[in-house]
């Protein structure tokens, strides 16, 4: 390559990554879906305990899947999203009534407040990559020394 070829390749190159400017940080979080969950099975009698919040996130919108034990299905739903902070909060009417919750979503957890019909009570939902509902709901621990 020649001397001249070389030094118009370099001005090219030069003046595109100058009219492409720097790069852009994207704000807020960017598309996916994030997974909170407890829910597990009772080992007595195969019910189901705990929920399961699915976040979903789009540039089309965001969305919300809230599965708790003893609903019969999913109850789909809109979510508010502070972009800078992480805080969530939706609203839900289950067949056993209006549920709500307020907190924060982290990389490993989603903690807040849910509001039921059973009361108001604090919430701490691991982060999960797959669903674990088949899995026994972790009971009391008891040991002997030997």
């Amino acid at each position: 390559m020649s001397k001249l070829h070389r030094a118009l390749l370099c001005g090219m190159v030069l003046s595109c990554g100058m009219l492409a400017g720097p790069s852009q940080a994207r704000p807020g979080w960017v598309s996916g879906t994030w997974v909170y969950a407890d829910l597990c099975t009772m080992p007595e009698d195969g019910s189901q305990a705990g929920r399961r919040i699915t976040l979903k996130r789009s540039p089309n919108g965001d969305g919300l899947v809230y599965e708790g034990a003893g609903l019969r299905a999913p109850v789909a739903t809109s979510v508010t999203i502070d972009d800078a902070t992480k805080d969530v909060a939706f609203r839900i009417e289950t067949e056993t009534g209006l549920v709500s919750f307020q907190g924060t979503a982290g990389p490993d957890a989603l903690i807040g407040t849910l509001d039921s019909a059973a009361g108001s009570q604090p919430v701490r939902l691991k982060r999960v990559l797959r669903s674990r509902a088949h899995e026994a709901c972790p009971g009391e621990t008891t040991g002997s020394i030997n």
